[in-house]
């Protein structure tokens, strides 16, 4: 656990002290990323940006997250509810299998249909107040849709993902079963884990994935 704690806190060193030097090699600065974690949190610090996606410090289980973007501009316009997290659908999910012990202790919102986890968030007014703020930043233009294969999701739900309409999409995941895929990009993990832990996600260039082309391509 503590050389996880240094590992993390390396990566987030190295994130944030490079970051004007990537963000120097970008062709453009306004783009969204759509995630169902917060790995698009991490890449808007990483190249030291403004947030421009609402799915920022938060994350959406795999079968709600499909149902998210599959139909994204109507849940879009959906107000966002907040339950007690002892309402929650997925709760005994979240704390029994996903094992997140934090549960509880962030808020928890309905979006019509599907539950969103403001992980890093404290309040539901702080939570409601950058959702809504960063909704209006998405650039339509262009977005990328990222996945992986985190919190219970099988390799049917990446598979769904991947058989979606929509133009950049990425899927980050460790299992070699997949068959290769432009939108695949298969990781590592030294944690020794069945998924892509959330960092370790690439947030740079490596020798997995070329972030900054990735953008660029948008």
């Amino acid at each position: 656990m503590y050389s996880e704690f240094i590992n993390i806190h390396y990566k987030n060193l190295i994130r944030h002290t490079f970051a004007n030097f990537r963000k120097s090699k970008l062709n453009k600065e306004k783009f969204t990323i759509i995630s169902n974690n917060c790995w698009g949190g991490m890449i808007y610090e990483s190249f030291n940006l403004i947030k421009q996606s609402p799915t920022v410090g938060l994350y959406i289980l795999p079968h709600d997250y499909l149902k998210f973007i599959s139909n994204i501009k109507w849940y879009l316009n959906q107000e966002l509810i907040f339950i007690k997290p002892s309402e929650s659908k997925n709760g005994a999910y979240i704390k029994n299998e996903i094992k997140d012990e934090r549960f509880g202790t962030y808020p928890v919102a309905k979006l019509a249909d599907i539950e969103i986890y403001f992980v890093h968030y404290t309040s539901e007014k702080t939570a409601t107040e950058k959702w809504n703020r960063r909704k209006t930043r998405i650039n339509w233009d262009h977005i990328l849709y990222k996945f992986n294969d985190q919190n219970g999701c099988t390799n049917e739900q990446l598979e769904q993902f991947l058989q979606l309409p929509l133009k950049n999409k990425i899927v980050f995941t460790v299992r070699n079963e997949l068959k290769d895929s432009n939108d695949i990009v298969k990781l590592n993990n030294p944690l020794g884990l069945s998924y892509v832990d959330t960092f370790n996600e690439p947030f740079g260039n490596n020798r997995f994935i070329n972030i900054i082309k990735l953008i660029n391509d948008l």
